[in-house]
């Protein structure tokens, strides 16, 4: 087997698990512990996308191919400055919605209910936010490589690069299906707007800063949503 599809096949493992025994485990602890649950769930997807990400640059050094291959060529121009400006609006449109969440004084049941699944993942407390961005960070830059990048390299020759683009995009809903079904079409909506970005400017960059930006401020308004439940938890009361 040609060490490109032994990494792919990894990769893919690496998925499979994820859903079948990191997912499941993080259900069990998740009651007795919530915060720590959620620190070991981050850790072991940072290990399992930067393990990837890691096998795959590694890969490309050894075979000396040029990482413009992989997408990671800077744009220049409008590409460039317009995916920064995107990117700037997203951030503001965001960080105003956190701003009146801030100063929202009301129940936020509805609110945290809206969140699904992913509510028991985002931060809770604002001890947990410095681990969110770390979080995001892995995101944005590993499941862009991974996804958008090599996975589409590996199948453009067979099925053309809005094919192969395609395929990517299935795998990338399908690993974010602990969701439930709305964040399951959430995240295949975030992907395809993100496939198109990096069809536009070249490049995985501009989808890399969008892909962390849109992960730490979700993070951000999901703690803004959240938090109240730390507040008034017995351990917190009886402190």
């Amino acid at each position: 087997m040609q060490p490109e599809w032994l990494v792919l096949v990894v990769f893919l493992a690496a998925m499979i698990a994820d859903h079948l025994v990191l997912w499941p485990s993080f259900q069990r602890r998740v009651s007795l512990d919530a915060a720590r649950a959620r620190r070991v769930l981050w850790s072991q997807w940072a290990l399992v996308l930067w393990g990837c990400t890691t096998l795959v640059m590694g890969l490309w050094c050894v075979q000396g191919r040029p990482l413009s291959t992989l997408g990671l060529a800077v744009p220049a121009g409008w590409r460039l400055w317009g995916s920064l400006a995107l990117t700037a609006a997203l951030v503001s449109a965001q960080g105003a919605s956190a701003a009146r969440l801030a100063r929202f004084a009301g129940d936020r049941s509805k609110l945290r209910r809206q969140l699904g699944n992913t509510g028991v993942v985002l931060p809770h407390a604002a001890s947990e936010l410095p681990g969110w961005i770390g979080m995001s960070v892995t995101a944005g830059f590993c499941e862009e490589v991974l996804f958008r990048g090599f996975v589409v390299w590996m199948l453009q020759p067979f099925a053309g690069w809005w094919g192969a683009a395609a395929a990517s995009l299935a795998l990338f809903s399908l690993a974010h299906a602990y969701q439930g079904a709305e964040g399951l079409v959430r995240s295949a909506a975030l992907g395809a707007a993100i496939t198109v970005l990096v069809f536009v400017t070249g490049s995985l960059w501009p989808a890399i800063l969008l892909h962390a930006a849109i992960d730490f401020m979700g993070g951000w308004i999901g703690w803004l949503i959240l938090r109240d439940i730390v507040r008034v938890s017995p351990a917190t009361e009886g402190g």
